[in-house]
C-alpha cells in the first residue's frame, strides 16, 4: 500500500468516527469522499431539506484532518433558501450566478441585505440569522467552508450548532454595515500581504502584492473582520512554479485561473524524493479552473502552471486568532524560511531536479514556453 492510500485509508476511518459524519448520515444529504475535486462546479448535488436547496457534501481528506467542512449549494433561478442559523465559523465562495443575502442578528428588527455575484467570498457572522437568494436567470452555486466538524466534536453535540441561542454581539452588533463592504485596508504582515475585510466583490480580479513563494508569484492574505476562517490567493505566471513548501492540514486550495498540477510528498521523504529513491511515494494531482485540493499536514506540496494564462489560487485555512491559534502565524512565518534555516520552504537550488525535468516536459507536450532562469537554481556564486 503507497503512503498516499495508507493516508486516505487512516484519515478515512477516523472520520467516518465523528459527530459530523454522523450528522452527514442523518441529514441523508448526497456526499463524497475525495483527495481532489476537478471541477467543482460540476458536481451533482441533491435535495437538502434542511436549507431547502440543493447541495453535495465535500469530504476531503486533508480538510478531515484538520476538522473543517465543506460543501457545495446550489439555488434554482429566482429561487431562495431558508433562514439559517449555525453557531461556526462559515466562508461562501460565489461559483456562479448573482444573488442576496440577508443577514440579522436574533431580535433585531432590522436586516442587513447585500448582493454577490460569481467570485464574491464573504464570511457570515456567527450564529447570525441569514437567508441566501438568487437573483439571476441560471442557478447559483457556491462553497461553503466552516468548522463545524470541529465545534461538533469538541462540544460533542449536534444540537448545539443549530440550537445555541447566545448572540455574538460583539464580533456583530447587528448595525454595522463594515461586515458587507469590500474594504482597501491592506497592510504588510512580515513576509505576507494582508487584507482585512469580510467581503470581496470579485476574487478573480482583485489586485495583488509582491510574494516570496515563487518566482514572479503575487498574493494577498485576506482576514475576515468577524475573526472567522483566513486565506489568501496566489497567482503566477505561465510556465512557472511556486517553491515546494509544507505546513498543517486544513488548507482548502482552490483553482480559479488556468491549469497546472501539484505535486506532493511526506516531509519524511526530505527535499530530494526522487534522487533517494522514493519517486514512487510522490503524488501528482492536475487540476484546472475550479478545482480543489487539500494538501495532507506535513507533506511538501508545490504548484505548477502548465496552462495558457497566469494561475490564480484561491486557499482557505485557519482562523485569525493570533493570540489563540498561534501556529496559523508559526506556519504562515515557517513557509517563508528555507528548509536549510529551520523553516519549511525548499528553495529553487535545494529541490529535486526531477522536478524541474518533469515540469519542462509536460510543458514541451503543450507547446508551453518554460519561463524561469537557470540562475534561479543555482547558488549565489556558483559558477556556472
Amino acid at each position: 500500500m503507497s503512503i498516499k492510500e495508507n493516508y486516505i485509508k487512516g484519515i478515512k476511518a477516523e472520520f467516518d468516527d465523528t459527530v459530523y459524519a454522523d450528522w452527514q448520515r442523518q441529514e441523508g444529504v448526497r456526499t463524497i469522499d475525495c483527495f481532489t475535486v476537478e471541477d467543482v462546479r460540476e458536481l451533482e448535488t441533491a435535495p437538502w431539506p434542511r436549507i431547502g436547496g440543493k447541495a453535495v457534501f465535500i469530504n476531503m481528506y486533508g480538510l478531515m484532518e484538520a476538522g473543517y467542512g465543506l460543501y457545495l449549494v446550489e439555488i434554482p433561478p429566482g429561487g431562495q433558501l431558508n433562514p439559517e442559523r449555525v453557531c461556526c465559523q462559515k466562508v461562501v465562495v460565489v461559483e456562479q450566478g448573482t444573488g442576496a443575502t440577508e443577514v440579522w442578528q436574533e431580535g433585531d428588527t432590522q436586516k442587513h441585505v447585500f448582493e454577490w455575484g460569481r467570485g464574491s467570498v464573504f464570511a457570515i457572522p456567527t450564529n447570525a440569522n441569514h437567508r441566501m437568494y438568487n437573483l439571476g436567470s441560471e442557478p447559483a452555486k457556491f462553497l461553503v467552508m466552516n468548522n463545524m466538524p470541529e465545534v461538533m466534536g469538541g462540544f460533542d453535540s449536534i444540537d448545539f450548532i443549530f440550537e445555541c441561542p447566545y448572540v455574538f454581539r460583539k464580533a456583530f452588533s447587528g448595525d454595522d454595515d463594515r461586515f458587507f463592504m469590500e474594504t482597501n485596508n491592506r497592510y504588510r504582515h512580515g513576509a505576507t500581504n494582508v487584507w482585512e475585510t469580510n467581503f470581496i466583490r470579485d476574487i478573480w480580479d482583485s489586485d495583488l502584492g509582491e510574494s516570496q513563494k515563487g518566482y514572479g508569484n503575487r498574493s494577498v492574505g485576506f482576514r475576515m473582520l468577524n475573526k472567522t476562517l483566513a486565506g489568501h490567493v496566489h497567482q503566477w505566471p505561465v510556465g512557472r512554479y511556486q517553491k515546494a513548501h509544507f505546513h498543517g492540514s486544513g488548507r482548502l486550495l482552490h483553482p480559479i485561473r488556468s491549469e497546472g498540477f501539484v505535486m506532493l510528498w511526506p516531509k519524511e521523504l526530505g527535499n530530494h524524493p526522487y534522487a533517494d529513491g522514493n519517486g514512487d511515494e510522490v503524488v501528482m494531482e492536475f487540476w484546472k479552473a475550479g478545482g480543489l485540493y487539500s494538501p495532507p499536514g506535513d507533506w511538501f506540496h508545490a504548484h505548477y502552471n502548465i496552462g495558457p494564462e497566469p494561475a490564480r489560487n484561491l486557499a482557505f485555512y485557519g482562523g485569525w486568532f493570533e493570540d489563540l491559534r498561534p501556529r496559523l502565524w508559526g506556519d504562515t512565518a515557517r513557509v517563508a524560511v528555507s528548509t536549510s534555516e529551520g523553516g519549511t520552504l525548499i528553495e529553487y537550488p535545494d529541490e529535486d531536479p526531477e522536478i524541474r525535468k518533469r515540469f519542462k516536459a509536460l510543458l514541451d507536450e503543450r507547446g508551453v514556453p518554460f519561463d524561469m532562469p537557470d540562475s534561479l537554481f543555482q547558488r549565489e556564486g556558483a559558477l556556472t
